[in-house]
């Protein structure tokens, strides 16, 4: 019974690892981290292009719809019928959270060999195709679920830790960024919860 059960793992942590190494090699926006505060990561990202969609229903909801139609946009659905590849994180970022008329941005990061011209139009008109100007991101990562409680927790918590600090100022709205396939184990998966900040100038 005992080496049936450590042939089991030896498969689970063998087929993990694959996984994980597959996850690894999509195409991620390149960045570079100027500080560091505690937990928190500071970002520069360069100018880059997304496909995004603006989906009215709760949180959960949100993303699945949101995700559903921006993978019909790079595996076909579009003027070139033109597929894209894959890249990570999936962002998902609130519009309104009002009770009443919530509604949450999906937003995939086009891969970095294509120009905006070069990108095929949706056929999904809910699908846009926009340029990111460059700019900062404080980041706080985190492994495990998708909850939405799990990610509430770590907004709260990336939000008073940037209450303490002097140097940065709050300039958009959290972001959930997932970073892993639905078939990832929950507690291999890598998140994040990221805010636009700008720095605070002496003097002014």
């Amino acid at each position: 019974m005992r080496n049936t059960q450590k042939r089991w793992w030896s498969v689970l942590v063998l087929t993990v690892g694959g996984l994980a190494q597959g996850v690894a090699a999509i195409e991620q926006p390149g960045f570079e981290v100027t500080e560091e505060i505690g937990d928190l990561e500071i970002r520069r990202y360069e100018q880059h292009i997304v496909a995004r969609t603006l989906v009215g229903s709760p949180f959960k909801e949100a993303g699945n719809e949101g995700f559903r139609r921006l993978a019909g946009y790079i595996f076909g659905d579009n003027d070139l019928d033109q597929k894209i590849a894959m890249t990570a994180p999936v962002g998902l970022t609130a519009e309104s959270q009002e009770k009443d008329d919530e509604q949450f941005w999906v937003t995939f990061s086009m891969p970095a060999e294509y120009g905006f011209d070069e990108l095929p139009e949706p056929d999904d008109a809910r699908v846009q195709v926009e340029t990111v100007a460059t700019r900062y991101l404080a980041v706080l990562p985190y492994r495990g679920n998708w909850s939405e409680k799990r990610y509430r927790k770590h907004e709260a918590k990336l939000l008073s830790l940037l209450e303490n600090v002097s140097t940065w100022r709050i300039a958009g709205e959290p972001t959930w960024a997932r970073y892993d396939p639905p078939f990832m184990p929950g507690f291999m998966r890598s998140n994040e919860v990221a805010i636009e900040v700008v720095p605070i100038v002496v003097g002014q």
